[in-house]
């Protein structure tokens, strides 16, 4: 981590504040299969594939291509903002390092929500969970940027916010900075989360690299 080139970030929960809205549409969708949720439910399912969060939920294998269908359209409906701060730290970060993003979310929602943000420009790469055929813990999108920006994995950091990520990073390789948030604010182990916001990124990559070159 000590001279990073590349820095590849999760969206929801680290760059985009959008746990609300991902609950709510979750509970619309249950609530349309006669399932009741709570937000402590929400999190002890919750899952990068979202089939897996299904299940847990109590929808049954059948009815989950129609209840993705379902939380499309009721997220649709909402627009998340980016946490306070985020666009002027990536316009920063962007002058020294390459940015990437590996996410979960369905490539026609995440591009919606970059242009709705104004940061879809400060990414080089940009993995959904429509690009790859198997989605987080599965490194394969984290692989795919590397590949494609000619990069080793001790060259990159992954920037995330739910254990998955952090196994993700584990399993390719990279060094992993974790980031507080509502989706992880239950996790047993927030020894993993080390950053309040992506805000504190800067600093922190600032501090390891003086203490690499010490």
């Amino acid at each position: 981590m000590s001279h990073p080139k590349a820095l590849v970030f999760d969206l929801d929960g680290t760059l985009l504040d959008s746990f609300s809205i991902h609950f709510e549409s979750y509970r619309t969708t249950c609530a349309h299969f006669g399932i009741t949720i709570t937000k402590e439910a929400f999190l002890a399912a919750y899952s990068a594939n979202w089939n897996h969060t299904y299940g847990a939920l109590g929808i049954v294998p059948e009815n989950w291509e129609a209840a993705s269908r379902l939380w499309r359209s009721e997220a649709a409906r909402h627009h998340a903002q980016l946490f306070p701060g985020v666009k002027e730290t990536l316009l920063e970060l962007r002058r020294t390092h390459k940015l990437a993003l590996v996410t979960s979310g369905s490539k026609a929602r995440v591009n919606r929500d970059l242009e709705n943000t104004g940061i879809a420009h400060v990414f080089h790469e940009v993995i959904t969970g429509d690009d790859v055929q198997k989605h987080k813990p599965s490194p394969e999108g984290l692989l795919r940027v590397l590949d494609n920006l000619e990069l080793l994995p001790q060259e990159a950091v992954y920037v995330g916010d739910w254990p998955t990520d952090h196994e993700m990073a584990l399993t390719a390789g990279v060094p992993f900075v974790g980031i507080r948030s509502d989706f992880n604010a239950v996790h047993p182990n927030q020894s993993l989360f080390m950053l309040g916001s992506v805000t504190e990124l800067p600093a922190f990559l600032e501090i390891n690299m003086r203490s690499a070159t010490s």
